[in-house]
């Protein structure tokens, strides 16, 4: 895997998890039924919470995270911006969290 760089703080992990939380709503909204989102969806939220104030996520929690390879296989050619979102968080929240000022 290729370390990502566009992360280089927790406020910006923040303002990109907000981001992908809201492109991942509108496409909920535009198919509530898609499994896909729904788990993005689940994996964003539980980060978010996992963040919280000065928390930090524990190795156990940061391994629940499967952000990286599933923004791999299906965004990588669809919504490649996505996707890049999708495997930074992941990166910044399972290896890099405690590293990132």
């Amino acid at each position: 895997m290729v370390k990502p760089n566009i992360i280089q703080s927790k406020l910006t992990w923040r303002f990109m998890l907000q981001d992908a939380q809201k492109r991942t709503d509108d496409m909920l909204k535009a198919d509530p039924s898609w499994h896909m989102a729904v788990v993005i969806k689940r994996q964003l939220d539980f980060m978010e919470e996992c963040t919280k104030g000065s928390r930090s996520p524990t190795a156990e929690e940061a391994d629940r995270i499967t952000l990286g390879p599933i923004a791999a296989r299906n965004f990588e050619e669809s919504d490649p911006e996505y996707a890049t979102w999708l495997k930074e968080l992941d990166y910044g929240f399972r290896v890099s969290w405690n590293r990132l000022p």
